[in-house]
């Protein structure tokens, strides 16, 4: 089969309502270059049509874009050879209202972004010129007609009219996010040449329970079969290694055959394991013509979500096991990368899914009111050991379940489980994000109600209880399906089973972030703080005037509903701070950090062991951001780490190290995430804040594999103005640090700590101070790759890190009230 992407000389105009839609194609006038893929703002933007959204207010400027219809053509040349030819366009993604001409002739009117559509158009195409025309009408005001006629729903976040249209829900505007309601062909269109093809192939593998065999069963479905077409199935191993061929006619269009493997090589979240990977391929062919091909790269393991009774507490577990290992899931929330996700390069990708793994994340949720990713983005999370939980596109809202709905969703579900079940880094479906939670404050949840879903005032149920499940277990078996997040069956905000979103620190009763562990779940797959982007980022989207913290553009760029006034609140319990947009930024990027470690340190402690793994993950929210802003990620649009994507990371560390003050006492714990016992050396020191040295413990201890080790800690009558520090050593290499430091940290004094980095070779630097030193942050002017940032320093205990990239350029060194001090 031949495949023409047809990506060039695609223009675009708004459409002119006064004319036909073919007559309004003919015409002249307001066409403009457009990229396919691509939206209408890409094109509006490089046609200098509108300014960029990001900038300033303006997008408050360019909503009209969203009210209005648009048309976008493409001109192509077919020789005979190919017009004479079995012939069907693929569109692999229209947003939204679509209605599609070849050559004048309507052939498809589509209304959700996440089907990919295949139209037959061998009578349609001809030699020579042709032309296909598409008309998108406003999602906008589709949407309000439909809301009109069917009444308006529950919502969180955006306009509600969202719910009854299969788009990008973060389109609409989210509490990080700005209202761009894009339109146009945003995944590629191709026109396939020639009639047999494989249209479809699946190779659902079977563990057996100890891993030691794995089976194959590979389903191969060919459209339009010839006569004397066969298929030939390959397997290979990691190793590029032939192993098993198969090759058989084909009778009725499908095809199936099984390949067992002993002693598989196995596919490991990082850190644990490789990451093996098997490559399947199948042929279609005919008259020794290959016809038609697909390969799959396919991983082997077992996966368990296991939901067992605690020893020694109320509930149940909620933990992902990979090939019988049990794993703390530490990781984020994921939202799409950009408002126009076009943008978004390969490159891109990699970086924030490499960040993720340096900072010891093993799992990345997809969050339900963005998009499902394109398959560059899986591909990743299996090369890197990432585990992903993928949400069904759905969020915070109360959606309807009316019959032309459920179909939609239907083939939506069915299209994309289809495109991903392949990726050994998918080891969960989820309905929705929240839709039980909103339900549930509306008052219309009844876990006990088993009937009709959609003569409740939860139709949706009938989406998340019934549908969804069917195609998983139908499309993708071998995966587990899980009904929303969170859920926990009659109560989502139950603490001892399903999953939670913990949002009683910010949002909520805005509870102090210290009591982060009071609000545990049993896997919280949802919590954050708030935080500035990097300054060069603000700065790039800022006007010179405006560059103040409470200055409208500045708040125009966070759009969490009373952000502002909530961070306000939290950096007001933490911090001082100057009132410079400098200091700003640092002041909340130091507390989003503190905030966050206190969450994944308070919550990892918990993973007890056997049949006391209470809290067995947690998520923050949220990795990254889609433009510049003040919001919950850890790392900015221009791909700007924040302070607390390396606090988490050593939160996250194979071996962790906790502290914990209760008066004049010491809480201590290690985590020892390996699999293998460690022993090691603990080490316990005070110091004052002028750097005296006020107490000094060693205790040898034998760190218990894949669990939290409370360390006996002795009772200490610590001045209130000082600072416990903890070192863990392995083989006389320190692997974890914690400090515990008098709070709040605004009460604490002003002062140079006078720290010093001296540079060794090959990027390498040693950082110490003569005082405690909290929150040291190291910036360069151009870009580097820290191994660790945000350091908590203490006298005597020099600490290496590597900057990748530095060569000579100046450091720019930040700590506690810095700015004080140095006025």
């Amino acid at each position: 089969m031949q495949k023409l992407a047809l990506q060039q000389a695609w223009q675009a105009k708004q459409r002119d309502p006064q004319r036909t839609v073919l007559a309004d194609s003919t015409s002249s006038e307001g066409w403009i270059a457009a990229p396919v893929p691509g939206t209408i703002y890409e094109a509006l933007i490089a046609a200098e049509r509108i300014p960029d959204p990001f900038d300033g207010l303006n997008e408050l400027a360019v909503q009209w874009v969203a009210e209005v219809d648009w048309l976008y053509r493409c001109d192509f040349e077919l020789t005979a050879e190919q017009a004479n030819q079995p012939a069907a366009l693929h569109f692999a993604g229209l947003d939204t209202i679509a209605t599609v001409w070849i050559n004048g002739q309507e052939i498809l009117n589509s209304d959700n972004m996440f089907v990919p559509q295949r139209v037959v158009v061998s009578n349609q195409i001809h030699v020579g010129a042709n032309q296909l025309l598409i008309e998108f009408r406003s999602a906008l005001k589709h949407g309000h007609a439909l809301q009109a006629e069917m009444g308006q729903l529950g919502v969180w976040n955006g306009d509600p009219s969202r719910l009854y249209l299969r788009k990008a829900q973060y389109h609409y505007g989210w509490d990080w996010g700005p209202a761009l309601l894009t339109a146009g062909p945003w995944l590629p269109v191709t026109l396939e040449l020639g009639a047999t093809r494989l249209s479809d192939l699946a190779c659902p593998i079977s563990v057996a329970d100890d891993c030691s065999t794995a089976i194959f069963a590979v389903t191969a479905t060919v459209a339009d079969v010839q006569a004397d077409t066969a298929v030939l199935i390959q397997l290979w191993n990691p190793a590029g290694e032939l192993i098993a061929e198969h090759q058989q006619l084909v009778v009725a269009g499908n095809i199936q055959h099984s390949i067992t493997v002993d002693q598989p090589s196995l596919w490991w979240p990082h850190g644990y394991g490789q990451q093996h990977r098997y490559r399947l391929a199948v042929k279609v062919f005919a008259n020794q013509t290959v016809l038609d091909q697909q390969e799959l790269q396919l991983g082997v393991r077992r996966v368990r979500l296991v939901q067992e009774p605690l020893l020694d507490e109320a509930g149940e577990t909620f933990l992902f096991e990979i090939n019988n290992v049990p794993m703390f899931s530490g990781g984020a929330n994921w939202i799409p990368a950009d408002l126009l996700t076009n943008r978004v390069s390969n490159e891109h990708y990699r970086r924030l899914l490499q960040a993720a793994v340096d900072s010891h994340m093993l799992m990345i949720r997809i969050w339900g009111g963005g998009i499902y990713e394109v398959d560059h983005f899986y591909d990743l999370c299996d090369q890197l050991g990432l585990l992903v939980w993928q949400d069904f596109m759905f969020a915070c809202g109360m959606y309807p379940a009316h019959p032309a709905f459920l179909a939609s969703v239907e083939a939506e579900a069915i299209a994309q489980v289809q495109r991903l079940r392949h990726h050994p880094s998918i080891v969960l479906w989820c309905g929705n994000n929240e839709d039980y939670q909103i339900a549930q404050t509306f008052n219309a949840y009844d876990h006990s109600f088993q009937g009709d879903f959609t003569k409740t005032s939860f139709p949706a149920r009938e989406i998340y209880e019934r549908l969804l499940p069917k195609v998983c277990a139908s499309y993708d078996p071998t995966t587990i399906y899980w009904p929303g997040s969170p859920y926990g069956g009659a109560d989502v905000y139950d603490k001892t089973r399903g999953d939670r979103h913990t949002w009683d620190v910010w949002h909520s009763a805005m509870a102090p972030y210290q009591d982060y562990p009071k609000y545990e779940g049993r896997f919280v797959s949802e919590f954050g703080m708030e935080s500035c982007a990097a300054l060069p980022t603000l700065l790039s989207v800022i006007p010179e005037h405006e560059r103040y913290p409470q200055s409208r553009t500045v708040e125009h760029h966070n759009k969490s509903e009373g952000g502002a006034r909530r961070l306000a609140v939290y950096l007001n319990d933490t911090l001082r701070f100057e009132n410079t947009l400098e200091s700003y930024v640092y002041a909340t990027q130091l507390m989003q950090a503190e905030a966050l470690a206190a969450a994944y340190r308070g919550w990892r402690r918990r993973w007890g062991g056997a049949g006391r793994y209470a809290v067995a993950g947690a998520l923050v929210w949220q990795l990254n951001d889609c433009w510049p802003v003040i919001s919950w990620a850890i790392i900015d649009s221009a791909l700007r780490k924040k302070p607390a994507i390396y606090s988490i990371g050593r939160e996250l560390a194979p071996i962790s190290a906790g502290l914990q003050r209760n008066g004049a006492t010491i809480e201590a714990w290690v985590v020892n995430g390996t699999i293998e016992s460690k022993s090691a050396t603990i080490q316990l020191t005070g110091y004052d804040l002028h750097g005296r040295l006020l107490f000094e413990q060693n205790i040898e201890y034998e760190l218990a594999a894949n669990q939290a080790n409370p360390i006996p800690s002795p009772n200490l009558n610590l001045p209130e103005q000082s600072v416990v520090g903890m070192q863990v050593l392995v083989d006389g290499v320190v692997v974890a640090r914690a400090s515990a430091w008098p709070e709040p940290f605004k009460y604490l004094p002003a002062y140079d700590p006078q720290i010093s980095v001296t540079r060794m070779a090959d990027d390498w630097l040693e950082i110490s101070s003569q005082h405690p030193a909290k929150g040291v942050w190291l910036q360069t002017e151009a870009e580097i790759n820290w191994s660790d940032n945000l350091l908590d320093l203490l006298p005597n205990q020099p600490q290496r890190i590597q900057a990748c990239g530095l060569g000579q350029q100046p450091i720019d060194i930040k700590w506690l009230h810095w700015d004080q001090a140095r006025t």
